[in-house]
Order: structure tokens, then sequence, then C-alpha cells
């Protein structure tokens, strides 16, 4: 699978919980959990990077979602484990080097010149880079990966703050 077949798997994940099509739902986070593994297996850091995100996404979603039924908490809880086993095969991978991070033009480039002058939030950062959200999205996990910046919970916001001199 690719990163864009790992979107549409997490968007029709989404789409099956907010309409209640929970053997789809099922079926979807199971294709999720094995691609997984597999992504584990077979050492793909690639397509576990990609795979790590589109989880993160789509438990981020699922997670703001005001539908506290027993069939979503259920569903909610089976991507945590999703991304549970995901970090988990991520762990000791290493980071991408400070200086492939910073070179200019890059996303994370850019973040960090936001970040130049204090913490901000995600959608702050999206504004002032001019970036997707979801460009900011990959590039802050790779920047705390380095050392470069640390985030923390703000009410439904994460605060992003630069810590390490990039050069």
């Amino acid at each position: 699978m690719s990163g864009e077949a790992y979107r549409a798997l997490a968007d029709d994940i989404r789409d099956a919980v907010a309409t209640g099509r929970w053997d789809d739902a099922d079926a979807d986070l199971d294709t999720f959990a094995e691609e997984a593994a597999l992504c584990l297996v077979q050492d793909r850091t690639a397509d576990l990077a990609d795979l790590a995100r589109e989880v993160a996404r789509c438990h981020t979603a699922q997670a703001l979602r005001e539908d506290r039924s027993p069939e979503a908490m259920h569903r909610l809880g089976q991507i945590r484990a999703i991304a549970a086993l995901v970090a988990a095969g991520r762990a000791n991978r290493p980071a991408r080097s400070e200086a492939a991070l910073v070179q200019d033009g890059t996303p994370a480039a850019a973040v960090l010149r936001a970040l130049e002058d204090g913490a901000q939030s995600g959608p702050a950062l999206v504004e002032e880079t001019g970036l997707s959200h979801d460009a900011v999205a990959r590039a802050l996990p790779e920047l705390r990966a380095a050392g470069l910046v640390r985030s923390w919970p703000a009410g439904r916001l994460v605060m992003n703050e630069r810590t390490g001199s990039a050069e």
C-alpha cells in the first residue's frame, strides 16, 4: 500500500464510524492492523511512517467526535491499539538527520522558522507558514524525533516550541 491508500483507508474508517457502518469500520480497521504488522515484519520504514501519520489523523478525528456510544468508543479503542503497535515499531528507528530536516524549501525548515518567535499551535503554524495542515502535521513528528521541537497539549490544541538549534 502507499500513503494515498493509507489516507483513503483512514477516510473510509472515519466515514464508516460517522455513519454507523460498524462492519465496514471493522473490516477497514483489520486492514490497517494487518498493514501495520506487514510493515513491521518487512521493515518498510517509509510505509510505517506514512501509516503512522494516517493512524494518528484517524485517531484525532475520532477522539474529537461527540459520539461516545459504545460502538464508536470500541472503534476508537481499536485505532488506539493500532497506533500503539505502529509507535512501538517506530520507537527504535533513528530520526532523520537534522541537516536533512532543515534544508531550505522543506516543510520542516518552514516550521522551524515559524517557531523562532515562540510556541505556536498547529493551526497557527499552518497560517504562518502557508503550508497545508498535512504538511505541518508530517513535519512536526520528525522535528520532535530530532529533538528540535517539543509539543504539549493545551486544551484541544497542541502547542509546539523550538528546543534545538538548527544550523
